[in-house]
């Protein structure tokens, strides 16, 4: 009798610590968490025209909503008001307590062609921006780490017979502030 009272006890034991268990994971990790989740694409629609005037047609996001409230990229094609520069755009941000595996991946990110100066970076722990010109077409990439916020945006960018150094500064200074907006962004969700 005393083992099987003991093995009463020591079940009701287990069982109180799985249900302890599991609602500190949905505290934590769950619904009830309160955790920075990045800005949705939704909410990065409506922002970056604030900071790059123009029309933002989001084409893309990756993982849905629901899968990921920490992860997220979103791509999008790109027109100027004035029509005079047409491009895609790719912002992808992350959320993480491990900030040295952000800034890692930061730094060793693909930043192709040519480095050029980021006047936001020192409000940053890692800021990389670079360009590069194929053909008709500037590719601008940008990496930022602050407060646990990774941020990538990669931009190809034409400009309807604009002068080669016009597309370079339009890219360069687009994608800059992009990034600068993308990673402070609070989500509302």
């Amino acid at each position: 009798m005393s083992g099987q009272m003991n093995r009463r006890v020591l079940a009701v034991v287990a069982g109180a610590v799985v249900v302890v268990v599991g609602l500190l994971g949905a505290w934590r990790w769950g619904p009830f968490s309160d955790d920075e989740v990045v800005p949705s694409c939704g909410e990065l629609t409506r922002a970056l025209p604030g900071v790059v005037e123009g029309e933002w047609t989001l084409t893309r996001t990756e993982p849905k909503r629901e899968t990921s409230k920490t992860v997220v990229t979103c791509e999008f094609d790109f027109a100027s008001t004035d029509r005079s520069f047409q491009g895609k755009i790719a912002v992808s941000l992350t959320h993480s307590d491990d900030e040295a595996d952000l800034r890692r991946t930061a730094t060793e990110g693909p930043c192709h062609g040519e480095t050029v100066p980021y006047p936001s970076a020192a409000d940053y722990q890692v800021a990389r921006s670079c360009w590069e010109r194929i053909n008709d077409k500037v590719f601008a990439g940008v990496f930022a780490v602050t407060d646990h916020r990774y941020a990538h945006v990669y931009a190809d960018f034409a400009g309807a017979g604009a002068p080669p150094e016009q597309v370079v500064a339009y890219a360069n200074t687009s994608a800059q502030r992009i990034t600068d907006r993308a990673i402070t962004l609070k989500s509302a969700d």
